[in-house]
Formats: C-alpha cells, sequence, structure tokens
C-alpha cells in the first residue's frame, strides 16, 4: 500500500488510483488508533480491522456495497456505516439504543410486533396488493415495545 503519514497506509490516495473517477473527499478513518491496530496485528492478535471513509456519490457507494473494494491488490467487504447510539433503532428487534450487530434479542417486526423482521412483514388478508416489508390497510400497527 501507498505510504502516507508516519508510515501508515494512506488509504484514500490508493482507493482514488484504484478507482479513476471515484473522490474520497475526506481521509480514511480508522476506527482505532492505527498504530496499535499495527502492532496488535503483527503481534497476531487480530487478523483485520475497520476503516470509514465517505464517498461521493450514492451509487457509486451502493455498488461497492453490494460487491467490494480492491486496495494493494486484495478484495474487502464494504458495508454501510452505522451509527450507534441512543436514537438508534434496531433492524432486527425494533429495540432502541443498539444496532443490529449489537443485537442479542430475536427479530420483532414494527409494524405489527410480530415475531418476525420488519422487512419480512405481510398481509394475510387473500388478495391484498400491500408489498412485504410494508404496512398495508388491513394492518393494525402496533408498538413493538410497549404493545
Amino acid at each position: 500500500m501507498g505510504k502516507g503519514t508516519e508510515g501508515l497506509p494512506n488509504m484514500r490516495e490508493e482507493f482514488e488510483a484504484e478507482y479513476e473517477g471515484i473522490l474520497i473527499p475526506t481521509q480514511v478513518r480508522w476506527l482505532a488508533n492505527p498504530h496499535t491496530i499495527r502492532e496488535r496485528r503483527e503481534n497476531g492478535e487480530i487478523a483485520a480491522s475497520s476503516v470509514v471513509f465517505v464517498m461521493m456519490g450514492i451509487m457509486v457507494a451502493q455498488s461497492l456495497v453490494k460487491k467490494a473494494i480492491k486496495a494493494a491488490g486484495v478484495w474487502y467487504r464494504v458495508e454501510t456505516y452505522k451509527n450507534n447510539g441512543p436514537d438508534c433503532r434496531c433492524e432486527l428487534c425494533c429495540g432502541w439504543g443498539h444496532i443490529e450487530n449489537k443485537c442479542g434479542s430475536k427479530p420483532k417486526c414494527g409494524y405489527c410486533s410480530g415475531h418476525h423482521r420488519t422487512s419480512d412483514h405481510e398481509c394475510h388478508v387473500v388478495g391484498c396488493t400491500g408489498r412485504q416489508g410494508s404496512l398495508c390497510c388491513h394492518s393494525l400497527e402496533t408498538c413493538p415495545q410497549c404493545k
């Protein structure tokens, strides 16, 4: 990888060089101290770490999430960044203050409080044209927290 400050990889320059025409407007930000990451990786304590970077253009970002991104000849999985805080709602259990990858609960629908994901919610009325994962006129919306 290209060298940046104090011998650390300059991933922004590398991504922009690998993907001509893609603009990363801010520096790539490690989710932990880069020096600590390097030491832990060299000691065999960790195999990988995470970085955050902003992409210009939603279509570009979505396409990278669907496939991967290449840096230094290696392909890496890409995920959208999800902020975790008191105003975050979990997509799995519909609880507040955490996100799905930190959830230990079972799925709960945000529409009917059923034991399924909100994205799997569907109407059971024959002939209903409502789409899966959306609320239709036949459903009685129920709060998954207090019913």
